[in-house]
């Protein structure tokens, strides 16, 4: 009987055997590399992507790792690219250039910076992402990096992505990549930092409308903090906030000064910014002052440049004196998690009533064929744009959808 090995077990043997060796050339070159760092570098590197490499090659990208990280100014993100030398044992070397990056450790670090590489258009051909705890003096000249990964009284975890791509000749294309992959590194940052006060800034919110209430609806009043419940129980990736004032004749929303968090810090950024123009922008915001709803789910006109490349998700919160006037707005910019699109829309705050209304206007039997199938298109409708449409249109929509099932053909909706 043949018993072949599973692929991953071959695949961890082999980048073993590979590093191994290269561990011994760089023994033989004294290259002052630890014994271990090239098998920490590279243990999860994908087989098919290191086995192009020669033992020569895996011990240059080690050794140049190991000078890069030796320095590094305390708390600020360090990021080269650079041209590994070829030569005969080091032909696909010279095809290749090595993006390096080393930062504290934090989330959305990978995901973000694959996501600039792509929309770069770089052919990515190696990524590794070991995680070091690390010992730094105060000058930040590395002293000690732990055996073990966890971290260690007074020792810190430092990220290191190493990745390789196309060749890349032109000094000025590796400095615009730098450059893109600061902005990248610097939006991680704010949005990290900003996070539990971002929390807390919405926390406040919810319980300044349960203590104090908007005139408003009572249904819509209970919709929103529900909704706004949901958005800080790990269902939002919050990525910036800030607060603004309507003021003057023409209600115009001004930003309130050092209310920005996130991604919003920066007075720069424009969160709604209309290809048409603001006028389209105002128009719509005037509607929703005028409306008796306490919130207003979107898009941003920001992209972001964290975890998903994808234009943002936004959630406006409408504020009103005791009157029922309009002084202000909470703009939230983020991402909706994974739970946003996986469950069911009756069990979401906002959408369920959506869903209810259109079911109840529909007036379909829950347990006949149309029932089923309408809850089943709604349950599947697209849910970025499930969360923005209105009620009118959605129901339009849904009964055009349903007329598709007994008459299959090509139908645009446009919204």
């Amino acid at each position: 009987m043949n018993i072949q090995k599973p692929p991953a077990v071959a695949g961890e043997r082999s980048i073993a055997q590979l590093v191994e060796r290269a561990g011994e050339v760089l023994r033989a070159d004294r290259s002052g590399v630890p014994d271990g760092f090239a098998a920490r570098l590279f243990a999860r590197a994908s087989a098919e992507d290191i086995a192009v490499y020669t033992p020569e090659e895996i011990a240059a990208f080690a050794a140049e790792a190991w000078e890069f990280i030796a320095q590094r100014r305390p708390g600020e993100p360090k990021i080269r690219v650079y041209a590994p030398a070829g030569g005969p044992e080091r032909v696909q070397s010279g095809q290749v250039s090595v993006l390096e990056i080393v930062n504290d450790d934090m989330p959305f670090l990978v995901d973000s910076v694959m996501a600039e590489l792509t929309a770069r258009h770089a052919h990515i051909r190696l990524v590794v992402h070991p995680v070091f705890t690390v010992t730094r003096d105060p000058s930040g000249r590395l002293e000690q990096i732990a055996a073990e990964e966890p971290t260690i009284d007074g020792m810190k975890r430092e990220s290191f992505i190493h990745v390789h791509i196309d060749r890349i000749k032109d000094v000025a294309a590796q400095n615009t990549l730098i450059v893109g992959v600061e902005q990248v590194l610097a939006d991680i940052a704010v949005a990290v930092q900003d996070w539990r006060p971002m929390l807390a800034r919405v926390g406040d919110l919810i319980a300044g409308m349960k203590t104090n209430p908007p005139p408003l609806p009572a249904a819509e009043r209970t919709e929103a903090v529900d909704f706004l419940e949901w958005l800080v129980g790990e269902n939002f990736t919050f990525l910036g906030i800030r607060e603004y004032r309507v003021t003057g004749p023409d209600r115009e929303p001004v930003v309130v000064p050092e209310s920005g968090l996130g991604v919003l810090r920066s007075a720069d950024a424009q969160e709604l910014k209309g290809r048409s123009g603001q006028d389209v922008i105002v128009r719509a915001l005037h509607d929703f002052y005028s409306e008796p709803s306490a919130l207003m789910i979107t898009k941003a006109s920001l992209r972001s440049r964290v975890h998903r490349r994808v234009f943002m998700d936004m959630v406006i919160v409408k504020r009103c004196d005791a009157g029922g006037n309009v002084i202000g707005e909470f703009r939230i910019v983020g991402l909706f998690t994974s739970t946003a699109y996986t469950r069911s829309t009756r069990s979401i705050p906002y959408l369920r009533r959506k869903v209810d209304a259109l079911l109840k206007r529909a007036r379909f039997s829950p347990s006949g064929h149309s029932g089923k199938a309408l809850v089943n298109s709604l349950e599947t409708y697209p849910r970025d744009d499930l969360f923005r449409i209105d009620d009118e249109l959605l129901f339009e929509f849904a009964m055009l959808i349903l007329q598709l099932e007994e008459r299959p053909r090509v139908r645009v909706l446009a919204r």
